[in-house]
């Protein structure tokens, strides 16, 4: 085999891998979209856990991403998903997880939502039941970001008091955010 046979075979293999790891893209969002009945941040650990399995980002990367991704106009969960998808393949990447984290909601919505028109007296049963599995969901979450968040005692009362005022006040939980993003802006200029 001369020399240009073996650079297209080795170029075949390139964009194969790629492709592979596209497809390995494409099969964790679409699983962490079958997991993630509720969106917002239930689905934030998912993601989490998939993505540092996978070794595709570092905890650290993973937490400045979220960041960007919440004060990101949309959803948290997809802004994640799409931001996870651009920064390791582009455009194409970005398209792909954010088809495949959505691909599996919508098809459940859309289901259940005609499943539900025909049974109107259990629609209260199966909204209950599916409030209890996003309370799970979140709480996951929060375990997944504890140790970050505690990382520092100020890191741990910052997290303590938004915690605090986003449930039990009517705070718009924007404020919070950028409260909590100052508090932490300043003791990273104060402390380095």
């Amino acid at each position: 085999m001369g020399r240009a046979g073996i650079l297209r075979r080795r170029a075949g293999s390139v964009a194969f891998r790629e492709n592979e790891a596209m497809l390995n893209l494409f099969l964790a969002f679409l699983k962490v979209g079958a997991a993630s009945y509720g969106g917002g941040w239930t689905i934030v650990g998912i993601i989490r856990t998939e993505i540092l399995s996978l070794g595709w980002l570092t905890p650290d990367d993973f937490a400045r991403l979220v960041a960007v991704a919440q004060v990101t106009p949309g959803p948290v969960a997809l802004n994640a998903a799409t931001m996870v998808g651009f920064r390791l393949f582009g455009l194409a990447g970005a398209a792909i997880a954010t088809l495949a984290v959505v691909a599996v909601p919508v098809t459940l919505a859309l289901t259940v939502g005609a499943l539900m028109s025909r049974m109107a007296k259990r629609g209260r049963q199966v909204t209950e039941a599916l409030k209890t599995g996003t309370i799970g969901l979140i709480a996951m979450t929060v375990w997944a970001f504890a140790p970050a968040a505690t990382s520092s005692w100020l890191n741990a009362v910052t997290a303590i008091v938004a915690f605090s005022v986003s449930a039990f006040t009517r705070i718009n939980p924007l404020w919070v955010i950028l409260g909590s993003g100052i508090i932490g802006a300043a003791r990273r200029a104060i402390f380095g």
